[in-house]
């Protein structure tokens, strides 16, 4: 049935207009939101719409015989014109950059130029009046004035230098596939003006055939097709975007096709309003469609950036590894020989040395068993990091090994004006599946830290049994931790809130101690009431029978 009413349409040429000015501003809409910095996309926009617009006119200009509008409807059909032929020299001699910057001749001639001739062209100095009764769907005679003769010198201008940049840039071009697409934008506007030529002058002077003159619009679109193809080729086009500015073409035809169908002003006004909302919203749909692509693919190159570089980190991270453990393995050597010489000359092996020197030598062999746990500490993680950390499981009796940590390192303790108590039940069973070493290392990374970040006061260890699981605490009375700390304490290099107070440690103590504890299936954690107000370090492991 609609079929029925399109092709016995009288105005089927309103059909075929509307048609092509939606898609017109449909495109130039399309090509602003894909990039709307570029300078090309923004001219683009504009000849799209001055067009359109252009078109609508050129469209009603033969459908009034009232001469007062048909009059203002040939000026605005000129003054529209002329912003076209400004934007079509604009568009092809910035295309396809997205930045481009005009001369002074440009800015301080050509503009002003091309502003003061289409005021001209709504004034009575292009077209004065109405010469002869209008006929409906004929060309009206009115009367021209100096005014024309400015608007075609600047017209016909603007469209030559439009030409020239085109085929100068074709010239130019030495990128085959660039050249192509110049030459594809040079074929779109010979069609254009062809179609143009040959319809609204030839057909109308020669023939005096006028009823093509109305589908001016249709006759500039082959152009506007071909740059919009241009434009999209130098940046690939998403097809949901392609995909979308489909649906609301043709939703906007449907819409239009309507208009074109009603049979009463009423419905009329009703249906352009919905067919102007729509177009509104679909060209709003595009536009979030396209922003919705563009942060897709900068999510995309963003992620592939974070591949390759962790992959960079990763490989890095290896070197570092392999150094560290380089580098520990020839510091080995050299540190025992000079724990071996210190011990010796401490002893007395090589003859009586006076107390000054034996203090400096016992402060040397204090550092340099500082320097080997430090080692020890670089080589564990070294190990870990390189998957190569063994451990050697077997039943342990956890409370007897911490007894002897606490009964060993209580003498360091006293030293440092410390109290270390052992409150471990001598009469307990407390064993455990894992590798004995490992857990000494843990007994004395943890009392060790106690003893380093404790001023005065005491330590105290503890064992004990809850839910078939073994629980160690080492207690301190020193500086305490804070809480924004304790959530990084037991990561490489974390020094604490103490590390003014003690400087001497590698920061990988407990590192190691989460690391080693976690291998054996347990948990390690700390607690603190905040700074000055001590710590304690728990140890939860699985018991065994």
């Amino acid at each position: 049935m609609i079929l029925t009413d399109l092709l016995n349409l009288n105005n089927l040429d309103l059909l075929i207009v509307g048609v092509v000015v939606a898609a017109t501003v449909v495109l130039g809409f399309l090509v602003y939101f894909s990039n709307r910095k570029s300078i090309t996309n923004r001219a683009f926009l504009y000849f799209a719409l001055s067009t359109a617009v252009w078109g609508v006119i050129n469209y009603f200009s033969y459908k009034f015989i009232n001469q007062e509008i048909l009059l203002w409807l040939f000026r605005s059909l000129m003054f529209f014109a002329l912003l076209q032929a400004y934007y079509l020299y604009r568009l092809l001699a910035v295309f396809p950059s997205e930045e481009y910057y005009f001369s002074k001749l440009h800015k301080y001639f050509l503009v002003p130029l091309v502003i003061f001739t289409s005021l001209l062209t709504l004034s009575p100095y292009m077209f004065s009046e109405i010469l002869s009764n209008p006929v409906l769907g004929e060309v009206a005679v009115v009367k021209k004035e100096f005014g024309l003769i400015l608007f075609v010198f600047v017209a016909v201008g603007l469209v030559i230098k439009a030409f020239k940049a085109l085929i100068f840039k074709i010239k130019k071009s030495k990128d085959l596939i660039e050249r192509k697409t110049f030459i594809v934008i040079l074929t779109g506007l010979i069609i254009m003006f062809v179609l143009i030529i040959f319809f609204n002058l030839i057909l109308a002077t020669v023939f005096s055939n006028t009823r093509f003159i109305p589908l001016g619009a249709l006759f500039t679109f082959p152009f506007i097709v071909s740059i919009s193809y241009a434009i999209f080729k130098q940046k690939l086009f998403n097809i949901k975007v392609a995909g979308t500015a489909i649906l609301v073409f043709a939703i906007t035809i449907a819409l239009f096709t309507e208009i074109i169908l009603s049979d009463s002003l009423s419905l009329i006004i009703f249906r352009s309003s919905i067919f102007v909302l729509v177009l509104i919203f679909g060209i709003n749909l595009i536009r979030s469609v396209i922003n919705e692509v563009k942060q897709r693919e900068k999510l995309e190159v963003l992620t592939t950036e974070l591949s390759e570089a962790n992959v960079k980190l990763q490989s890095l991270d290896k070197l570092k590894t392999e150094f560290v453990s380089l580098a520990s393995h020839q510091l080995r050597s050299p540190l025992t020989a000079i724990k071996g010489y210190t011990s010796m000359l401490l002893e007395k092996d090589y003859g009586d040395i006076n107390p000054e020197a034996l203090e400096i030598i016992d402060r040397v062999r204090e550092s340099s068993n500082n320097l080997t746990l430090v080692v020890e500490d670089l080589l564990n993680v070294a190990k870990i990091e390189q998957g190569g950390m063994k451990y050697e499981m077997d039943k342990v009796d956890f409370g007897e090994l911490a007894r002897d940590t606490a009964r060993d390192l209580s003498i360091t303790a006293e030293k440092k004006g410390l109290k270390l108590i052992n409150e471990i039940p001598e009469n307990a069973n407390y064993f455990v599946s894992g590798d004995k070493e490992k857990l000494r290392q843990i007994l004395i990374n943890l009392i060790d830290n106690s003893m380093k970040y404790t001023k005065e006061g005491q330590i105290e260890v503890n064992l004990d049994i809850k839910d078939g699981k073994i629980l160690l605490s080492i207690k301190d009375t020193g500086v305490g931790i804070s809480k924004e700390v304790i959530g990084t304490l037991f990561q490489k290099f974390s020094r604490g809130d103490g590390a003014k107070q003690n400087s001497t440690g590698s920061g990988l103590g407990l590192y190691l101690v989460k690391e080693i504890i976690e291998a054996h299936h347990g948990r390690v954690w700390v607690e603190s009431e905040g700074l000055g107000k001590g710590s304690t370090f728990f140890v939860e492991i699985d018991e065994i029978k």
